[in-house]
């Protein structure tokens, strides 16, 4: 095959994989406004954060580090080397979980029966702590997110050329 036929079968796929995340994120706002008739700003947030829940266990990175680090004087980054994929996954969901769990505990169990500019305004503001939790748990640097799917020539290209600029 060609390495132009190449290209374009993987931006084909790139394209179709970013359609099908966009497309999850979209049917979960509908989901959430059809089950409470409320537009859920925070429920993006949520995919963030769990992306760098899954991230954060993935590459076995201290949860609120450079705070730490900053509060302490220490210098902890990493637990561990990595995790599998598997177990990463896992303990994001369990993560997710107990976070979405407390969330509702916590905050909308009493926004019940609101009007709904109340929750609408809520939503929003939860959004916003969950993003800044995110930065302070994790950080705000970009982060890689491995899930096992090998690179294709493209970004193998790209990457070669990357470091051969760098030199």
């Amino acid at each position: 095959m060609s390495v132009e036929l190449l290209n374009f079968i993987e931006t084909v796929l790139n394209g179709l994989m970013s359609g099908v995340m966009y497309s999850l994120v979209a049917l979960g706002f509908v989901l959430i406004f059809k089950a409470s008739g409320v537009f859920n700003f925070a429920q993006g947030v949520f995919a963030l954060f769990a992306a760098l829940t899954l991230v954060g266990y993935q590459t076995g990175q201290v949860p609120f580090a450079h705070l730490i680090n900053e509060l302490f004087g220490t210098n902890y980054h990493n637990w561990y080397a990595s995790m599998p994929n598997f177990l990463a996954i896992l303990l994001t969901m369990i993560t997710m979980i107990a976070l979405a769990w407390i969330i509702e505990r916590l905050v909308l169990k009493h926004l019940v029966n609101q009007d709904p500019i109340i929750l609408f305004m809520a939503t929003i503001g939860l959004a916003f702590a969950l993003e800044g939790v995110g930065d302070l748990m994790w950080g705000s640097d970009v982060k890689v997110l491995d899930v096992g799917i090998p690179r294709g020539i493209y970004l193998a290209r790209r990457s070669d050329n990357w470091a051969r600029c760098r030199r």
